[in-house]
């Protein structure tokens, strides 16, 4: 008897701690909705007077507005580009509040509201074909997988995403990322827009109308997907033309492992810690 009921208290012990850490898990993760600098807002109107930048300079621009070098550039060559580096940096440091949506019994997709209504907050940089966007704003049993969609349109802001299962992926409005608390915009670095144009094409060309698959494999041939989900999806665009984007280079791809990949360059990022690629 004593036995049983020291492997009764076991038990009980045992899914105490599980219980408890999965609390803190939950906790993490929606505390971790989105990222807000935790340094001073400065006045970065003298820096953008310049008419040269220094590396200093830039890197002081990408921790006061989440624009890298890249995006602070393509700004500037406009006449009212340094406006709007200043108007994204004023959004940057502000604390929004999060609308949480069920996609299905498991999955909640989170947007920012103001003044209680769901809001194209966020002020995105040039994009162009064959950029990929990358959210956190996702998660499945508080699990933050995020999302990803890859840009086959930049002049019309269209993409194209594999969004949830039982659907087949689909052409989208870029403006829906404006809402997320968490955005990245990711760019292969050192590739001519011909084979970005290419890879964009291709996408939407092949891997457009295709069901979506929770675990989809990699096809390393040149078939065409049974099956796919977003990051998977635009993993096989650019595998089609030798890049291997998958970080960990494991059996399946996240959006996670396209963050870390070394062959991006971040453009934006916004609600993710400018310091970490996820």
């Amino acid at each position: 008897m004593r036995t049983i009921k020291k492997r009764g208290r076991l038990v009980v012990l045992i899914l105490s701690v599980v219980i408890s850490l999965y609390c803190i898990f939950i906790w993490k993760n929606v505390f971790e909705a989105s990222y807000t600098p935790k340094c001073p807002q400065v006045d970065i109107s003298c820096i953008l007077n310049k008419n040269k930048l220094s590396k200093e300079d830039y890197s002081l621009l990408f921790k006061q507005t989440g624009l890298s070098k890249t995006a602070i550039d393509e700004f500037r060559l406009s006449s009212d580009g340094n406006k709007k580096i200043l108007s994204i940096q004023n959004n940057y440091f502000k604390r929004n509040k999060i609308f949480r949506e069920k996609l299905n019994p498991f999955t909640v997709q989170e947007s920012i509201l103001v003044n209680g209504s769901i809001s194209r907050f966020v002020q995105m940089a040039p994009v162009k074909n064959g950029d990929i966007l990358l959210t956190k704003s996702c998660y499945t049993f508080y699990w933050r997988h995020g999302h990803c969609g890859i840009v086959i349109d930049a002049k019309k802001g269209i993409t194209l995403e594999a969004l949830t299962p039982g659907s087949h992926s689909i052409t989208q409005d870029i403006s829906k990322w404006q809402c997320f608390p968490t955005l990245k915009i990711l760019r292969l670095k050192n590739a001519d827009q011909t084979k970005l144009d290419a890879i964009a094409s291709f996408a939407a060309k092949n891997l457009a109308g295709i069901k979506y698959g929770i675990f989809s494999p990699k096809c390393y041939d040149d078939t065409k997907p049974k099956v796919e989900n977003c990051s998977q999806m635009i993993w096989q665009a650019f595998y089609q033309f030798g890049y291997d984007i998958d970080a960990n280079k494991g059996l399946i791809v996240t959006p996670s492992d396209i963050a870390e990949s070394e062959l991006f360059e971040v453009v934006q990022t916004f609600g993710f810690p400018p310091d970490k690629s996820w």
